[in-house]
């Protein structure tokens, strides 16, 4: 600790720096002063963690000192010392910060503990920022991806543990109808949720979600009116219309990183039921009861055909039908469209191959589908989202040559919220759209003007701006969040496209 001592008597000033320096605890430095004047001179230029005051001096006493330093720097504290105890000394004392008032001849006990005191506050305040700035680091990363490395996610969700620490719990994903959200909106939407005691929330930009951890009630289990009445307030109170998915209740375990990933994926297993039934408001976890076959096998071979001959209309308007029974029906369970959904995808990738065969182009074995993972769905807010994919995506599998716009429209929507990860077009035209990778790179030129590559490092470029124009991260972890992994290429990269590294771009933002 930095500390400065002020007392207009030379011996009773010595006195008291003696004492400070032969305490157990580390002082880094112990400046001295004789009056009010030189406590804020020697403030000003060296800084101070504490400054301990004689009450009486001349030009200002200890008290007007406190105020000046409460006023002028409110993060150095002060103990007071006093020839006698004075009930108005004290109270006036208290009201300008003042963490001690001790009286003389200062006690090496009494002065000891006082320095520990705040020596545990500040420490206490240092890890609330830290935990502030991780948090923060933290919203600009994809939850998922933060619960995959346990360091990562114990430094940034450590006010989502000690909430874990306290018994059951629920995990809760809320996502806005709209699928960006301003500053402004995103706060308002947070101090809601945060106005609970019990509610411990944080936003990530990445899938426009808050993530919510709250307590279990003891007898009835989830809190239903606590959050119907929040998600209500959010429409009143910000013109914002939210959904919640909901976990089971969770018990408090060591292995906090791990189930919490649980929780998550329960959450958004949950959200997913919005696509059957978009009135609801919150969608609690059901686990993987009586799936039934939606998309029969005739509907199935009658699909295949129509591809193979290329009578893409009548595809379209079976699967729009398909999905258009499956809206607002509460006797369908999510699971059992998710696996009729793999049952159609199957036949799209199916024909898809089989063309590849018969122009002679190179296969690929083992591809994979859009919805491998239940958690896919979760990128489609409304039913409406995914008839309109699934009808561009049949359009693009056939010879149709409609609307080939729309296939760069959902790339793009696409990278918007994936833009940070490894991000190739041959990857995308093969097991995303099932088209030639040749054909996907020259109709993304087309449409946007430029390479998917170039398009790719401009947006993460962009992004990497608004990090620096919006947030108090490090260089290093807006690199990170953009998808560089390598701080020198990111810097170089983005001194390429703005004539300025980052440092400067965030100074001059600033200045």
């Amino acid at each position: 600790m930095r500390i400065i001592v002020a007392d207009d008597e030379y011996f009773a000033r010595k006195a008291l720096v003696k004492s400070i320096e032969q305490l157990e605890e580390e002082i880094e430095c112990c400046e001295e002063a004789e009056d009010g004047t030189q406590v804020m001179e020697l403030l000003e230029a060296h800084g101070a963690d504490l400054v301990v005051a004689d009450i009486r001096m001349p030009d200002m006493d200890g008290l007007e000192v406190s105020r000046l330093i409460q006023e002028k720097f409110p993060d150095v504290s002060v103990i007071i010392e006093s020839g006698y105890m004075d009930f108005d000394y004290a109270t006036t004392a208290i009201r300008y910060g003042v963490k001690d008032y001790l009286t003389k001849p200062v006690k090496k006990e009494e002065l000891e503990k006082a320095i520990q005191r705040v020596k545990e506050e500040h420490k206490k305040l240092r890890q609330k920022i830290e935990n502030q700035i991780a948090a923060r680091r933290g919203e600009f990363m994809n939850f998922s991806h933060i619960l995959e490395n346990e360091a990562v996610a114990n430094e940034i969700l450590q006010e989502f543990f000690e909430k874990i620490e306290q018994g059951s719990w629920y995990l809760l994903t809320v996502q806005s109808e709209k699928k960006q959200l301003s500053r402004e909106e995103i706060q308002s939407i947070q101090g809601i949720f945060e106005k609970e005691s019990r509610i411990c929330v944080a936003y990530f930009y990445p899938k426009n979600e808050f993530i919510l951890v709250i307590e279990a009630e003891e007898q009835n289990g989830f809190p239903d009116a606590l959050i119907r009445k929040k998600i209500v307030e959010c429409w009143h109170k910000a013109k914002i219309k939210c959904h919640a998915g909901v976990s089971q209740c969770h018990e408090k375990t060591m292995g906090f990183v791990k189930e919490m990933a649980k929780a998550y994926r329960e959450a958004v297993y949950a959200m997913n039921q919005r696509l059957l039934c978009s009135e609801n408001q919150i969608y609690h976890y059901e686990a993987e009861v009586n799936v039934v076959q939606l998309f029969s096998q005739a509907e199935e071979r009658e699909l295949e055909k129509s591809l193979m001959e290329n009578r893409t209309q009548n595809a379209v308007q079976m699967t729009m039908d398909f999905l258009k029974r499956c809206e607002n029906n509460r006797a369908i369970s999510i699971y059992s469209l998710f696996t009729s959904l793999v049952q159609l995808m199957n036949v799209i990738n199916k024909v898809y191959s089989m063309r590849k065969e018969e122009n002679h182009t190179e296969n690929t074995t083992n591809s994979y589908l859009l919805f491998n993972f239940k958690t896919d769905l979760y990128s489609f807010y409304s039913m409406e989202e995914l008839k309109e994919y699934m009808k561009d995506l049949i359009l693009h599998v056939s010879d149709e040559t409609e609307q080939k716009s729309s296939i760069i429209n959902d790339l793009l929507k696409y990278l918007e919220w994936n833009y940070q990860y490894d991000i190739t077009v041959n990857e995308l035209a093969t097991h995303k759209y099932f088209v030639n990778p040749s054909y996907l790179s020259r109709l993304f030129k087309a449409e946007t003007g430029m390479t998917f590559s170039r398009y790719l490092k401009e947006l993460r470029m962009k992004k990497a701006a608004e990090l620096l124009q919006e947030s108090d991260l490090k260089i290093g972890d807006v690199a990170s969040c953009v998808g560089y992994n390598d701080v020198s290429y990111f810097i170089q990269t983005f001194k390429k496209q703005y004539s300025m590294t980052p440092e400067q771009f965030k100074n001059s933002e600033r200045a």
